[in-house]
């Protein structure tokens, strides 16, 4: 245990030196032939988050990809940019504790990417916590980054509802995620077997509406209507996808056997 804290520290102390400087792009980074340790895990983290299929396949159950939610590898400003180290740690009523990034990181897997949380000190943890700190230079400790999370929506005076959500998701969604939501070419599936799971923070209508509203149809984000952006979410929550790992049966079936 306590080799995982003095990695996880070795990180932190790498980034703050680093901090000191002005920090290179990613781009720069990429056509480095040589990068020191904590370079090396930001490379990392980003391709991770980039293509989480091909870089972080052993912890990852769908077929998303960080990027699918966090849009230009967690750049974009109401889009659940990663600039946000100086948050952590912080407490999270998903699951009633005070919550480090790692952590944060983990439950990422287990619930938007539908996969198995990974371990503490598992490469793929440490280089997207070493990204998600890259990201985050410059930003006031303890403050929320401008842009971060989604926008919450104001009360629109109606409740979102399906059915027009699905004309909508037919007119404006469908040409990219499909007419069933399996995801077209780079576009990601948004419902079924292949995308996030019922414990996901995109399967929540505020959420997910504040989501499509501030950037879809990609590239045309504020076009829809607050209402429609409602609907939508509606709509495409109530299709089947992968349940909620804290609500399976096995699960509760062991803590009803085990002491």
């Amino acid at each position: 245990m306590f080799h995982r804290y003095l990695i996880l520290v070795a990180l932190l102390l790498s980034a703050t030196a680093h901090a000191q400087e002005e920090q290179p792009s990613i781009s720069q980074l990429l056509q480095e032939p040589f990068l020191d340790d904590y370079y090396s895990n930001v490379v990392y983290g980003y391709e991770i988050v980039t293509d989480s299929q091909r870089h972080a396949s052993r912890y990852v159950g769908n077929a998303l990809n960080c990027s699918s939610c966090h849009l230009q590898a967690g750049t974009q400003k109401d889009a659940l940019p990663l600039n946000v180290a100086g948050m952590y740690p912080k407490w999270r009523a998903k699951n009633g504790k005070r919550n480090g990034i790692g952590l944060r990181i983990r439950e990422c897997f287990l619930y938007s990417m539908d996969g198995i949380m990974p371990p503490e000190d598992a490469p793929e943890v440490l280089a997207v916590s070493a990204y998600v700190s890259y990201l985050s230079q410059g930003e006031v400790m303890g403050a929320e980054p401008e842009g971060r999370g989604v926008p919450t929506l104001p009360d629109t005076g109606y409740d979102p509802n399906p059915a027009s959500g699905r004309l909508v998701y037919l007119q404006q969604c469908a040409s990219c995620h499909g007419e069933q939501g399996q995801g077209v070419g780079v576009a990601p599936p948004v419902w079924g077997l292949d995308s996030f799971n019922r414990g996901a923070g995109m399967h929540g209508i505020e959420t997910a509406a504040g989501f499509i509203w501030a950037n879809m149809p990609l590239g045309q984000g504020r076009s829809l209507s607050q209402q429609q952006a409602l609907d939508v979410a509606a709509y495409i929550n109530l299709q089947i996808r992968p349940a909620d790992p804290r609500e399976s049966r096995l699960l509760k079936l062991l803590e009803a056997v085990l002491p």
